[in-house]
């Protein structure tokens, strides 16, 4: 293996959202080797990166599924944007069905929701919201990199995808992340394409890549390497992969997986 790849929630991080110890030093024992390391997430840019600066190594990172990608010293390379006249018939369609949203730019930092969202403190001290109030502040959404949708009811979430699925299967990603996530990104935009993109930037055949995944948005990801790992216990566990780690998130099982490969 010439490069590993794992994503964040409920993989490399503890259920506190936490990178370990732990799993700091594989990666840096990793790099060590020769091995070079990225982070595929859905998160966007400004979160994944607080991790990265947490590991404190140079590290590419995949971020908004795919939507972003930066190589190791935080330079966007590629991007995958929703153009505005997407955005705002999308976000039209959400309003007209009472969906709540977050929708995200290239940044970061921005998003848009509908007035009167709520929003968690903790998560306003490193974003800014821009409030949609009415059909004229739709109508000048600018281009965005993800929507976000967050359900409580698992039963819903699949609900709100076929809805979106029968009315945009042709022009979006549509993509279950967690039981209570769903991601909307432009056609084609995937972990998937993101892992292919830095591949190639470092002429390494996808055989000789190993990648970790829990949810929905890295199945395609882990269909791509030559080496895919479901973690223990979750929704990629119960497909069609033959490697699982024996500890699961909580349990650095992503660094307890390498160890044992690598014999680190």
């Amino acid at each position: 293996m010439k490069l590993v790849v794992s994503d964040l929630d409920g993989t490399l991080l503890n259920d506190e959202s936490e990178v370990s110890n732990e799993t700091i030093e594989m990666i840096k024992k990793l790099k060590e080797n020769g091995i070079e390391f990225a982070i595929a997430t859905g998160r966007s840019f400004n979160s994944a990166n607080k991790i990265r600066k947490k590991i404190d190594l140079e590290i590419y990172l995949i971020c908004n599924n795919g939507a972003n990608i930066y190589n190791k010293n935080g330079k966007m390379i590629k991007n995958n944007v929703m153009p505005a006249n997407l955005i705002r018939k999308v976000i039209k369609f959400l309003t007209e069905n009472n969906i709540g949203y977050f929708a995200f730019d290239g940044s970061g930092i921005n998003f848009y929701i509908q007035e009167n969202t709520e929003v968690d403190p903790e998560f306003l001290e490193e974003h800014i919201p821009h409030y949609v109030k009415n059909l004229k502040d739709i109508e000048n959404l600018p281009a965005l990199e993800k929507i976000l949708i967050i359900e409580d009811n698992p039963e819903r979430i699949y609900e709100i995808k076929d809805l979106i699925h029968n009315k945009f299967d042709s022009e979006l990603e549509i993509v279950i992340s967690a039981d209570d996530c769903l991601d909307l990104n432009i056609k084609g935009c995937s972990k998937r394409g993101g892992v292919e993109y830095i591949s190639q930037e470092l002429k390494i055949n996808p055989k000789e890549i190993m990648a970790f995944g829990d949810s929905g948005n890295d199945y395609k990801m882990l269909k791509f390497v030559g080496h895919p790992v479901a973690m223990k216990d979750s929704f990629m566990a119960k497909r069609d992969f033959e490697n699982k780690t024996d500890f699961t998130n909580d349990e650095s099982g992503v660094a307890k997986y390498l160890q044992k490969y690598f014999n680190l």
